[in-house]
């Protein structure tokens, strides 16, 4: 491969350069506030071996080989090295610098050679920090700081350029010596060098740059040899190994692009003129007495190579075959894909081999969810059924745990949802879960998405959106929320047959990160809305079970963060006030508490006495229910927050879902989310709507389930029934119109009261605002005749 400017690099047909990106440690820490120790407290769900990898080639010779590995689309994995076989994970020392940068430089023998660079600062010039990781043990040797920038390594050194100098320092004895001088072409301007051992390729160009010439610089004898002259326009790149020259043009679509291949000691040049588009990104890479290069095709990747001699062979290769080196008289590259595949292969003499293997890697969690005492997530983005090409975005499986316990948190068996995931574009959560019910994303086609509506697994509806914007000019968001009977998407929210209920007015939204435009707990709709006049951004609480008035929506208050983060709980709203402030408020009072936070607001969430954020690349916690509680900071970065009961759930930098139960000790009632039933029934045997049955969830399961209809003139009680709420949705309520004696009741409006308590003794059941009953009423109206 060409570089660049002129101080060129060495190549010996090395890989490009890769950077290789930290491998996150767990932190599961609490570093502030109440004294008990994170890991008395926190629970890591465990990751799935995931069936597919992404797999890049730093290098690899006849003593070793060395890969960077992960799963697809993910930040799961790192550095694999070993003689062959499966490779072995190797971890690096850790870089003390944050903004330090890894750079490969391939390997040579049983050493793979790598520099981290330490940028620049206003006082301090960039330094280089030199290491060589012995791929059969792993063993990793600091070689020490440089000023100038390594170009590439040697058996013997490192290769800097000083000047018009090549100088090579000695890994034995720390000596430099020059090794090569570029020659003086001040007559044409010098656009890029390609090195190998004891020769550089120079590119430049004449005065009017219509014209490219590749010069052959021999540096033992001082020669320089007219290789090309081409057209600079369609000059592309160019390369040289120890044998072979290589250099080729543009390709446009539809036209052939020229592949130029000549002996290093000179002789014919061989040119063949490629036509198919697929190959006019791939590098073409030098080796002994040839150059190859891969020819991506779904389901048929290639291997072409061209001969010194004039000869031209296309071998098959494994799908996803990239970062193609030459080793002597092999080509090696990396194959990515399914793990009985993915590895190091080969190529020598017309066959294809598998070399080298990595093991499968843990899976990140995609998404998150927590209701009901069960943590729900997705384990990948994408999810493999063994058909599905490595790029295809096809759905994820969500699985499902229940979280018990009064200190650390307990995780019961997992359970695999029937209903899977699609990845939603722009990184947000692409599931949901309230009680029983729930909400997961089918595949985007262009820009129509797709919700579907769960609840207790069974499918209740599908509702298709296109992505738009507001009329007032914001974009929608396209992240899913549901809870209890309502689904929230896009600034729409529907019910459980899907139906359009609500179209909130152009709310401040953004595409991107988990932060929500709006939050829902049942009925309870927060929002934000531009104000025209004052300029500033209003906060609004909808109420859905009741008619708009003047009062509802509600305004909560007004802030000048512009599309403020948001969040409802109960009878508790949240949102964000300021760059570095948090405001908290119980509805129906006008008291506001302001919560002063470290860094930019990420994510923010309630739970039932907690509230939760992300903040300063950390998490947070609030006892909502002490006026004089101070947060608590959780260690380490995380993301992707929920909160069920006493429980908290997040990414933490692994990927793995950490769950922390709370240092806040405080019980908690189940508290009513939301009701879906009609307003009345006609039970006169038409079997239609001849029963009422009512369908309520609740934040907590419950035991003792009872629903009381009452005369709303005596009070007397008329009928009781009892059902169950083992996932906090109560569904087996079914009242026929008769009285406890089986007698049919007349037609008018009944009274009702639900009752039950927590499944795990801390109360009984609340209403949405805190209301000690949670009642209603229904109307039984049967037809004549």
């Amino acid at each position: 491969m060409s570089s660049s400017g002129p101080t060129g690099r060495f190549r010996r047909s090395w890989p490009a350069l890769l950077v290789l990106p930290a491998i996150a440690g767990l932190v599961a820490g609490i570093v502030s506030g109440p004294s008990a120790s994170a890991s008395e407290n926190s629970t890591a769900v465990p990751l799935h071996r995931g069936p597919q990898l992404d797999v890049s080639l730093i290098g690899g010779s006849g003593e070793g080989y060395a890969v960077q590995a992960g799963v697809p689309y993910g930040v799961d994995g790192g550095l694999f090295t070993g003689t062959g076989g499966e490779l072995k994970a190797r971890t690096l020392p850790a870089d003390e610098d944050p903004y330090g940068r890894r750079r490969w430089l391939g390997v040579i023998g049983q050493q793979a050679g790598y520099v981290i660079t330490h940028p620049r600062t206003s006082s301090e010039p960039a330094t280089y920090e030199l290491h060589r990781l012995n791929v059969v043990s792993g063993s990793d040797s600091d070689l020490g700081t440089i000023s100038v920038d390594p170009i590439g390594f040697t058996a013997d050194g490192w290769l800097v350029w000083d000047g018009e100098d090549l100088v090579e320092t000695r890994f034995d004895t720390g000596n430099a010596a020059v090794v090569a001088t570029m020659p003086d072409l001040a007559d044409r301007k010098v656009t890029g060098t390609a090195l190998t051992t004891g020769a550089a390729l120079v590119r430049s160009t004449n005065a009017d740059q219509s014209e490219s010439y590749l010069d052959l610089v021999e540096f033992g004898a001082g020669t320089i040899e007219r290789v090309a002259t081409e057209t600079a326009a369609d000059l592309h790149a160019f390369d040289l190994s120890p044998t072979t020259l290589v250099w080729w043009g543009r390709q446009y679509t539809g036209e052939p692009q020229y592949v130029k291949v000549r002996a290093r000691s000179g002789g014919v040049v061989t040119t063949y003129n490629d036509t198919d588009d697929n190959a006019d990104n791939s590098v073409r890479v030098p080796g002994q007495n040839s150059a190859a290069y891969v020819i991506p095709h779904e389901g048929a990747w290639k291997l072409r190579v061209i001969s010194t001699s004039g000869g031209v062979s296309t071998l098959d290769l494994p799908d996803y075959s990239a970062g193609l080196i030459a080793d002597g008289a092999r080509w090696l590259l990396a194959a990515s894909g399914r793990v009985a595949n993915a590895g190091v292969y080969s190529v020598q003499d017309s066959t294809v081999t598998r070399v080298a293997s990595v093991p499968a890697l843990n899976i990140s969690t995609s998404a998150v969810a927590f209701a009901a005492g069960r943590i729900y997530y997705g384990d990948n983005y994408y999810f493999d059924d063994g058909s599905t090409p490595l790029d295809a975005r096809a759905p994820m499986a969500i699985w499902s745990r229940p979280v018990t316990g009064l200190g650390r948190p307990v995780l019961g068996d997992e359970t695999e949802l029937g209903q899977r995931s699609a990845h939603v574009p722009g990184g947000g959560d692409s599931i949901g879960f309230s009680a029983g019910r729930g909400v997961v994303s089918g595949v985007a086609t262009g820009s129509t998405f797709t919700w579907r509506l769960l609840d207790r697994g069974r499918l209740t509806a599908t509702v298709r959106q296109t992505w738009s914007y507001q009329p007032t000019g914001e974009m929608d968001t396209r992240y899913p929320n549901v809870s209890g009977p309502y689904l929230t998407a896009a600034g729409h929210v529907y019910d459980p047959t899907g139906k359009l209920v609500y179209s909130r007015p152009g709310a401040q939204t953004g595409i991107g990160g988990p932060g929500r435009p709006d939050d829902l707990y049942g009925p309870r709709l927060i929002y934000s809305t531009r104000n025209a006049k004052s300029g500033d951004t209003d906060v609004w609480v909808r109420d859905l079970d009741r008619r708009k008035s003047g009062s509802n929506p509600g305004k909560l208050a007004s802030t000048r963060t512009y599309a403020p983060r948001v969040a409802i709980w109960g009878d508790l709203a949240a949102w964000q006030s300021g760059s570095r402030e948090i405001s908290l408020r119980r509805i129906g009072t006008t008291q506001i508490r302001r919560i002063r936070i470290t860094g930019p607001l990420i994510q923010l969430t309630l739970g039932e006495g907690i509230l939760a954020w992300n903040a300063n690349a950390r998490t947070y916690t609030l006892d909502t229910a002490s006026a004089s509680s101070r947060p608590t900071a959780y260690a380490g970065a995380g993301n992707h927050l929920a909160l069920d009961d006493h429980y908290l759930a997040r990414r933490v930098g692994t990927g793995a879902m950490v769950v922390y139960r709370s240092l806040y000790t405080e019980k908690y009632r189940p508290r009513l989310i939301g009701t879906f039933a009609p307003a009345g029934f006609t039970p006169n045997g038409d079997r239609r709507a001849d029963s009422w049955e009512p369908q309520f969830d609740l934040s907590k399961p419950v035991t003792g389930v009872k629903l009381t209809l009452r005369s709303t003139k005596t009070g007397s009680v008329l009928r009781t029934l009892t059902g169950t709420g083992p996932d906090g949705s109560i569904r087996d309520l079914v009242f026929d119109g008769r009285n406890n004696s089986g007698k049919a009741l007349a037609n008018g409006t009944y009274s009702w009261q639900l009752t039950a308590r927590a499944q795990d003794g801390e109360g009984a059941l609340i209403g949405i605002r805190g209301e000690t009953s949670v009642k209603g009423t229904v109307k039984i109206s049967k037809s004549k005749g």
